[in-house]
């Protein structure tokens, strides 16, 4: 399947938009996302693990590629290692992984994002789930960190400074299409598959699968 995937995406490639804009959460200038090295550099750049790119199948005779990834735990998006008081607060602890997941193209989609799944087996532990749906990347962390920073046993004073900064870090990733998902995978070594459906205005893409493998 990763074969087949990254072969469509090279076919595909040229026929995707070669400068996109896309608006982001909380900031006025756009992003520019163009292509697959974009959108993997926008991916490692939050401390995401690409996996293989994929494309998107529909009946509107268009192609978007998509690149999906993963990080281990524990860990935070555009921050690393995010400890307050000696406290770690990090959105992703360890035993989980986050995944990423985004498509290259102008996406309006700011409502639902539940059509992106996650299906992962982990080899150390022999457990594995399928159809885990991903939400927003941002708000996925966000929520994340709010919990656990709820749950500790800090100050309020430093909670809404820590969150602030997370925003702030967060500002590259553009919200249009972004999907992140948090698993409680266990520790060990784990085979993953991002995948599903995304729509462009009234058009549904299948995007087949971006796999990859991610030590928890």
């Amino acid at each position: 399947m990763a074969q087949q995937s990254t072969a469509l995406v090279t076919r595909a490639t040229d026929a995707a938009s070669r400068s996109l804009t896309i608006p982001i959460r909380a900031q006025s200038a756009p992003v520019p996302v163009d292509g697959v090295e974009a959108a993997n550099r926008l991916l490692r750049q939050l401390g995401i693990t690409t996996f293989t790119p994929t494309v998107g199948l529909s009946t509107d005779l268009t192609f978007p590629v998509a690149v999906g990834g993963a990080v281990a735990g524990p860990y935070t998006p555009g921050i690393g290692n995010l400890t307050i008081a000696n406290v770690s607060v990090n959105a992703v602890r360890g035993g989980e992984i986050l995944y990423g997941f985004l498509p290259v193209g102008v996406f309006a989609d700011f409502g639902d994002k539940s059509g992106v799944h996650v299906a992962w087996f982990n080899a150390t532990t022999l457990r594995g789930g399928l159809g885990a749906p991903l939400a927003g990347l941002t708000d996925t962390v966000i929520d994340a960190v709010t919990r656990r920073v709820k749950a500790a046993p800090i100050p309020p004073t430093m909670y809404a400074g820590t969150v602030s900064r997370l925003k702030r870090a967060l500002r590259i990733v553009p919200s249009n299409g972004v999907r992140g998902g948090l698993v409680d995978t266990g520790e060990g070594v784990v085979f993953c598959a991002v995948y599903g459906t995304v729509k462009r205005g009234k058009t549904s893409y299948f995007f087949l699968p971006s796999v990859g493998v991610t030590r928890a």
